[in-house]
């Protein structure tokens, strides 16, 4: 008699099923995003401005509104709208700060629009974080963001917003650098810069995720932006109505290749590869 498993059934030959991997955006916000480290900033940056403590913060391109989670969670007092056009993005973020903020989930309001849609409340702080503002190609529709943007605050309240640039920003390159999920679960996040038009300024920009055994998320995130330099976000917040405008960055030391790490209003910022800074307007 023969053997009950024929050779074509073998169980050698079955194979585990693969686990799925994590979600896109579980991905991007373990991967990119430090939203307690923002919110320091945002909070630090009003002070410096302003005597009274600031309490209602509006993010805008709002994302996994991990900037807008982090806003409530520092402070019984606050609260915070995380503006949003994308519906299913919107969705997985207000899961994820009800399960983050438990019964202060109602302090964090989800609004599913365009940034340009929504002029009220007035809040403390606008944040246009993660180089949300790159995503406007021409002087006049940045233009009129700055002005909504300036609308939706109240007097004496900021705008703060982000930006990178320098020499290396305007080739194409890819970085790699490992990351870790909250569980310990951990992948490696791919940043690829592949190309740029000098006569633009736009860039094509991409995320990949790669995991364990070669899998790899290839193109998870792809950004059409205009590289805007620090002269041109100046004047346009001047030009929209801030009565002040600055820009904070770290110190660079050039000879021993380090940064001191804090941002701080400048005046000057010396030849450098690569930044990223803050960019502040005060209405």
């Amino acid at each position: 008699m023969g053997s009950v498993f024929s050779r074509r059934h073998s169980p050698s030959r079955y194979h585990l099923p693969v686990p799925p991997l994590p979600h896109k955006l579980a991905l991007y916000r373990a991967a990119v995003q430090h939203p307690e480290a923002e919110v320091g900033f945002l909070y630090r940056a009003y002070a410096h401005y302003r005597r009274r403590p600031p309490l209602l913060l509006k993010e805008d391109f709002a994302g996994t509104a991990a900037v807008a989670a982090a806003w409530v969670a520092l402070d019984g007092e606050h609260q915070s709208m995380a503006v949003e056009s994308h519906g299913p993005t919107l969705k997985w973020a207000a899961r994820e700060a009800a399960g983050l903020l438990g019964e202060r989930a109602a302090d964090l309001h989800f609004v599913q629009a365009d940034v340009l849609e929504v002029p009220s409340p007035k809040v403390d702080i606008v944040a246009a974080l993660n180089f949300s503002t790159f995503i406007y190609h021409s002087r006049d529709a940045l233009l009129r963001y700055f002005f909504h943007a300036r609308k939706s605050l109240r007097p004496g309240g900021i705008v703060v917003l982000d930006a990178y640039g320098g020499p290396g920003a305007m080739r194409a390159g890819e970085q790699r650098r490992p990351a870790a999920l909250p569980d310990g679960s951990d992948f490696e996040y791919r940043w690829e810069q592949r190309s740029f038009n000098a006569i633009d300024a736009r860039v094509d920009n991409r995320i990949h995720f790669a995991f364990k055994g070669g899998r790899l998320l290839s193109s998870v995130f792809r950004y059409d932006w205009r590289l805007w330099t620090p002269a041109e976000l100046i004047e346009l917040l001047r030009e929209a109505g801030f009565e002040e405008t600055q820009m904070w960055c770290d110190q660079y030391d050039a000879k021993k290749g380090t940064s001191d790490g804090e941002y701080r209003p400048l005046t000057k910022m010396n030849e450098r590869e690569d930044w990223v800074a803050y960019f502040v307007g005060l209405r």
